[in-house]
């Protein structure tokens, strides 16, 4: 399993030419955010033309918060399209065939790829964080308060930690049907809000016009509050705000409130994600 991750990580990070995927997809995120600070910024009248001043401070409710409202919905996306992007290239080059051979190879294959798959999303969010406090300096950017190193760091392994389950999410749809825009479609449906809005939906038309299954309704509530991708724009918000009480039910009655289930959450869909991904490999002989 180590000498695949080797070769993963030397696949995705060839520097001459910027031929590895990694760089690439960096360079246009560095490009996007680029973009987006300065015209919000000079929107915002922070700087005058006329006199080449700049006239406004950019506040930020903290940096946490900060990062938070950056990176959103688009830091999953970017994780799970890499990593679609990723294992499809497998098929299309024959890799898979060459390295799996055996059931013990099938296994150290799809662990090597769970393990990658958290490698590149804390990757992406150390390099994007970057960019972004980089950005934050350079538009003269400020906080009206300081995250506590706790505080923080919770909020940033939580952020990882549900990303990271939305990536491997994304390999359900990629390895189960091996078709680019299928698997590109299912990644963008399950970073977003639509599966969590479905079931509410599910949940609420239960409740107006099926009593009966008010049990089935009450757990689709209580299923949303759980799923990866709610957790992060939950998390949007950065480590201090609204993360003092648990989401749901069962979220209220943990210890520790948001932040633990926003800890906790993400492991039982990594696990079962893992465990229909492998599945999926045996029955489909990759």
């Amino acid at each position: 399993m180590l000498n695949l991750l080797k070769a993963d990580l030397y696949r995705i990070t060839r520097p001459r030419g910027l031929r590895g995927a990694l760089w690439q997809y960096l360079a246009v995120c560095a490009v996007l955010f680029f973009l987006v600070y300065i015209v919000l910024w000079m929107i915002a009248g922070g700087f005058d033309f006329s006199t080449g001043v700049v006239t406004s401070v950019t506040t930020f409710a903290s940096p946490s918060a900060m990062l938070g409202s950056a990176l959103g919905d688009l830091f999953p996306l970017i994780a799970s399209f890499f990593m679609v992007e990723h294992v499809l290239s497998d098929f299309k080059e024959g890799f898979v065939r060459n390295i799996v051979s055996s059931r013990t190879g099938k296994l150290s294959y799809f662990a090597e790829r769970i393990v990658f798959a958290g490698i590149v999303t804390i990757v992406f969010f150390v390099a994007i964080s970057l960019m972004l406090f980089i950005l934050c300096m350079a538009i003269g950017g400020r906080f009206e308060m300081m995250d506590t190193p706790l505080a923080f760091a919770s909020w940033a392994v939580a952020t990882c930690l549900n990303t990271w389950a939305l990536s491997v999410l994304s390999l359900i749809i990629a390895y189960g049907t091996r078709v680019t825009h299928v698997s590109y479609i299912a990644a963008f449906c399950l970073c977003s809000s639509l599966v969590p809005e479905s079931l509410m939906l599910t949940s609420g038309l239960i409740q107006a016009f099926a009593p009966g299954f008010i049990g089935i309704a009450d757990v689709l509530s209580e299923l949303v509050c759980w799923m990866p991708s709610n957790l992060v724009s939950w998390l949007s918000a950065g480590g201090s705000q609204g993360m003092a009480e648990g989401w749901g039910s069962l979220g209220a009655a943990l210890p520790g409130g948001g932040f633990t289930q926003a800890l906790v959450a993400p492991l039982p869909w990594l696990a079962a994600a893992s465990a229909l991904v492998l599945a999926i490999c045996r029955k489909r002989d990759v």
